[in-house]
């Protein structure tokens, strides 16, 4: 208890003094499964002058685990400044099913790839890794918060889904959520060879498949929300030619790191399939005429698996009680997550064209910068 009282008294400390900064900056809650292009996102985020970082929560319901995650985000914040800013966890399961990302994909996320920072590391830390919840993390940046806050969430919508269930209210402090996920019109992204050969999804996007439940949470919420999703991500493939410009650009430890992550996923380059999905959010977060597009009432399929579940992309050691508190049951491998239109409710604008050539010129731009 005297633990996380400590810890509460430091993270609205943090928030006290975050409170006080440059009201022309965008303030940003970044909630991130700290995967690969989470790190680009990151350090994008941060660099940018027109962006305020107020809290990172960790949705280590997807590729990152809980403790890997804040480290990382910690270390990369520290590419950067000395700046304190407080990170906490969510749950490390979705709200109700028993998806998960491939396990390479999470060791892969847990260890930047491999790459060796330590030589980077140039600022002390002096981010808080809270012990309390991320859902309560988001409450307490929302609630001492001068301005209303923009939460820009690139992971599964695990702890977005919980903070409004908890904290509904907060919903009119907060000026936008724009995320990552889903797919309007494009298909799918599921089926990856070498790790997801045979899945039977071709409809959903990874995030929104891992935990549907949750996306149908937000996706219903009265929140201003901006869905970042394939059917604009795929018009954002990365290719050598922007990371041999980028290499050619880059001076300071964040754009060397950067520099460092193409290098070592140059096989993903040559795939084809690698394209600025979190890195999209992050710059829509910061230039919002990057995404065009309508605004539309959706919802998420969450649908019962029969008695014999897609056991592929799901992991049995998941708690048998989901967050509910209800008996966790297997969901729809073939179109949990799937986005469709609602009949009625809320809308989401959903960004289906953007100006691609500006976009990586945008990254280029902010990450070369000292």
């Amino acid at each position: 208890m005297f633990k996380h009282v400590f810890y509460l008294l430091l993270v609205a400390a943090s928030l006290a003094s975050n409170s006080h900064a440059d009201n022309a900056k965008k303030a940003i809650i970044f909630d991130t499964d700290m995967a690969i292009d989470d790190w680009l996102s990151l350090l994008y985020l941060e660099k940018n002058s027109s962006i305020d970082i107020r809290a990172i929560t960790v949705s280590n319901s997807g590729e990152s685990h809980c403790q890997a995650g804040l480290d990382n985000a910690t270390n990369l914040l520290k590419l950067v400044s000395d700046r304190s800013v407080p990170i906490a966890c969510g749950d490390d399961y979705p709200l109700d099913g028993y998806f998960v990302f491939p396990q390479p994909w999470r060791l892969d996320s847990d260890t930047l790839s491999g790459i060796d920072m330590s030589h980077w590391l140039q600022h002390p830390s002096a981010n808080v890794h809270a012990s309390l919840h991320a859902a309560e993390l988001i409450h307490q940046t929302i609630i001492n918060s001068d301005q209303p806050l923009t939460i820009v969430a690139v992971g599964p919508l695990t702890n977005i889904a919980q903070w409004l269930q908890r904290y509904p209210d907060d919903q009119s402090k907060v000026a936008e959520l724009i995320m990552m996920g889903g797919s309007y019109q494009q298909g799918g992204n599921i089926i990856v060879p070498k790790f997801t050969a045979g899945h039977p999804n071709t409809v959903s996007e990874w995030n929104y498949f891992i935990d549907p439940l949750a996306t149908q949470i937000v996706l219903s919420s009265a929140l201003h929300k901006t869905m970042v999703g394939l059917d604009v991500t795929n018009k954002v493939r990365v290719t050598h030619g922007f990371a041999d410009a980028l290499k050619l650009m880059v001076s300071d430890p964040a754009g060397q790191f950067v520099d460092r992550v193409m290098d070592n996923n140059r096989w993903f380059i040559d795939t084809g399939e690698y394209y600025f999905w979190d890195v999209m959010a992050a710059i829509v977060s910061a230039n919002p005429t990057l995404c065009e597009g309508p605004d539309i009432a959706l919802t998420a399929v969450v649908e019962k698996a029969s008695d014999t579940p897609y056991l592929g992309t799901s992991d049995l050691t998941m708690p048998a009680s989901a967050a509910s508190g209800k008996a966790r049951q297997h969901l729809n491998a073939a179109n949990a997550g799937q986005v469709v239109a609602a009949s009625s409710g809320p809308t989401t604008k959903v960004c289906m064209n953007t100006r691609p050539a500006d976009v990586f010129t945008e990254f280029q731009t902010i990450i070369s910068q000292p």
